[in-house]
């Protein structure tokens, strides 16, 4: 191996579990095992202001998630992501980790990356653009912007 490269020792990859997001668990699933490093599985339940406004509330009064539908979600999730380590990844390196994101999930992921410090966080880019982007914004550009470590992204896969 190149002594200049950096050692990999531990990686995040973080996915929604949608389509788009799968595009990058190969490449994940290969450099964790290429240089016997251990992967964190990152996602996030959001329940930032933000997304109670946008999906159940106004912003005068913003929806609170009952804890009993907080609880089904990360159940869920974790199911979901359970699922997900078995079909695609090796378990004996893979973890994960459900975090409760009370800030806008761009933000969270910047925490808790900055927090863990991990070798390297790889991504998956979902490819909107135009009046989507504007709406929905990029996690994935502002996660490049502030984060304090190496970020890899991955295009999602063309439909």
């Amino acid at each position: 191996m190149n002594e200049n490269l950096p050692s990999i020792h531990s990686i995040v990859l973080t996915t929604d579990l949608s389509i788009d997001s799968a595009s990058a668990y190969g490449l994940a699933a290969s450099l964790t095992q290429k240089y016997s490093g251990s992967l964190t599985i990152l996602t996030c339940i959001d329940t930032s202001p933000q997304y109670s406004e946008a999906s159940l509330g106004t912003l005068e009064a913003p929806a609170i998630i009952p804890p009993h539908a907080l609880t089904s979600a990360h159940t869920d999730v974790e199911n979901a992501l359970r699922e997900c380590i078995a079909e695609h990844f090796d378990s004996a390196r893979t973890n994960y980790h459900i975090l409760q994101a009370p800030v806008p999930v761009k933000h969270s992921i910047v925490t808790y990356v900055d927090e863990k410090k991990p070798d390297l966080l790889i991504m998956s880019s979902h490819g909107r653009s135009g009046l989507s982007r504007a709406l929905l914004g990029s996690v994935t550009e502002h996660v490049l912007r502030h984060c304090g470590r190496p970020v890899l992204v991955v295009p999602a896969k063309p439909r």
